[in-house]
C-alpha cells in the first residue's frame, strides 16, 4: 500500500470515529430541536465543566434544523459509519480514484450533517487534494537509499504524531479532566499537531511513493572494459 493511501485509510477512520462521536453526543440531547446551522452537541457541563470547556461543547455545522438533535445524530453516526467502511474496503482494495471519490462525497457529508467541522476540512480536504496530486503525478524521482530514508523516516514521524494529537484529545482529555485542569499549552499543542501531522505525512508520504532507487552507474562503458 502506497503511502498516500495509508493516510486516507487511517485518518480516514479517524475522522469517522470522531464523526460517531459527535453523533452520539447529538443523541444524548434527545428530542430537543436544532434552531441553528452553527450547534454545540455536547450537553451543557458534560461530562464535566473542564472537558466542556475545552472542547467548546463540541461545536459542529449542519444544514438540516428544526429536527431534534436524536435525529441529526443517527444521520451523523450513519455518514461516519460509512467513512469508516469506505476506508477499510474502497481505498484499501480498490484504485485509488474510486475509494477517493467515495471518500470525498463523505467527507462533504461529515460537515454537512454534523458529525464535524474541522476534521474534513483540516484533515480530509489535505488529503483529497493529496489523493488527486498522487493519481495525475505519476512520475518517479530517481533517490538515493540515504533519500529515501530520511524521507521514510519523516513519514514516519508526521503519520505518528497525527494519530497521537487524537489520542491525546479523547480518551486522554477526556480522562484527565475528571482529575486535573487541562493547561492551555498542553491543548494549543495537541491541536496544532493534528494538521501539521496531516500535512507531513502527506507530503512525505507523497514524496515516498514517488521515489525510484537511483542505482550507481559504472564509470567505464561496457564496451571499452579490457
Amino acid at each position: 500500500m502506497s503511502k498516500v493511501k495509508l493516510c486516507l485509510v487511517s485518518f480516514g477512520i479517524i475522522i469517522g470515529i470522531i464523526g460517531a462521536l459527535h453523533g452520539s453526543a447529538s443523541l444524548m440531547k434527545g428530542s430537543t430541536l436544532v434552531e441553528s446551522n452553527t450547534v454545540e452537541v455536547m450537553m451543557e457541563g458534560w461530562p464535566n465543566d473542564e472537558f466542556y470547556t475545552v472542547s467548546n461543547g463540541s461545536p459542529v455545522f449542519t444544514i438540516l434544523t428544526g429536527i431534534p438533535f436524536y435525529a441529526l445524530g443517527i444521520l451523523a453516526i450513519s455518514v461516519s459509519t460509512t467513512l469508516i467502511v469506505v476506508s477499510t474496503t474502497a481505498i484499501k482494495k480498490n484504485k485509488l480514484a474510486v475509494g477517493l471519490s467515495l471518500f470525498a462525497l463523505l467527507n462533504v457529508g461529515i460537515f454537512l450533517f454534523g458529525a464535524g467541522t474541522g476534521t474534513p476540512l483540516f484533515i480530509g480536504l489535505p488529503m483529497v487534494t493529496a489523493g488527486i496530486v498522487s493519481i495525475f503525478r505519476t512520475g518517479k524521482k530517481e533517490r538515493s537509499e540515504l533519500s529515501k530514508r530520511r524521507i521514510l523516516y519523516s513519514f514516519w514521524f508526521f503519520y505518528g504524531l497525527h494519530i497521537f494529537s487524537w489520542v491525546m484529545f479523547f480518551p486522554g482529555f477526556f480522562i484527565l479532566s475528571f482529575y486535573a485542569e487541562i493547561s492551555t499549552a498542553l491543548f494549543a499543542f495537541t491541536f496544532i499537531s493534528m494538521p501539521i501531522g496531516v500535512l507531513g505525512a502527506l507530503i512525505s508520504g507523497f514524496l515516498y511513493d514517488k521515489s525510484i532507487y537511483a542505482e550507481s552507474h559504472s564509470l567505464v562503458e561496457p564496451h571499452l572494459a579490457v
